[in-house]
């Protein structure tokens, strides 16, 4: 495998994409709404009373309605999440618990995991967030910036990106329980023919968080051989 074009060199770091490496990508949470999420929990459920207290157009403007989310939007719960479902127009109940996610590569904050509440949720996110998950957020191509290209997370991350597009997320397994790495078929096996046995899942995303970088063409993983 070619090592990466020197600096100067006018080319951009060769060697396989994270997309070849790490198929399976989503797209970010989109909320359609700043209030639902928060730096404390507190204010969450401060504004969720507020909002269920309030008739009319008081709510409906606290509401901040949007195409993909009114207050008679009828939605299923997210999955592994057991709140309510019925529109929104009618509820008067407590907040749902709010839940840390991660809001861009560092900052972490609370959310209303109330699927009503969210434009998109990504419920594929959801189904596959529990302790043993780990989320590689992209951070997005900024010019010049010598920052790092990706970060990793155990929280649900939202997908902002320092760059002002959001950065795809990719979860290192596709099934909950740590089951069924994020990986391309065959890659883990030719690694551990070449490295040995103690080649895992989660020794190749350390490799790639050590070692990716941006490029026009997307984010580039050199592997050494």
């Amino acid at each position: 495998m070619a090592a990466p074009a020197a600096a100067g060199s006018g080319e951009g770091p060769r060697g396989p994409l994270l997309d070849d490496l790490m198929p399976w990508s989503v797209r970010p949470l989109r909320t359609g709404r700043p209030w639902v999420t928060a730096p404390d929990a507190a204010s969450l459920r401060a504004r969720w009373d507020r909002l269920v207290r309030a008739s009319g157009e008081e709510r409906e403007r606290l509401f901040a309605p949007t195409r993909a989310r009114t207050q008679q939007s009828a939605v299923a719960a997210l999955p592994g999440r057991s709140g309510a479902t019925g529109r929104f127009a009618r509820e008067s109940g407590p907040c749902p618990e709010p839940v840390r996610v991660l809001h861009g590569p560092f900052d972490e904050q609370w959310l209303m995991p109330d699927h009503r509440l969210i434009d998109v949720a990504r419920p594929e996110l959801w189904r596959v967030a529990d302790d043993h998950q780990l989320f590689l957020v992209e951070h997005g191509r900024v010019p010049n910036d010598p920052g790092p290209a990706v970060s990793v997370t155990t929280l649900l991350p939202d997908g902002h990106s320092p760059a002002g597009r959001p950065g795809r997320v990719r979860p290192l397994y596709r099934r909950p329980g740590g089951l069924e790495p994020n990986l391309a078929p065959g890659l883990l096996p030719a690694l551990r023919a070449r490295y040995g046995e103690e080649v895992t899942a989660e020794s190749v995303l350390a490799w790639i968080l050590a070692a990716a970088r941006p490029s026009p063409a997307g984010c580039v993983v050199p592997l050494p051989a």
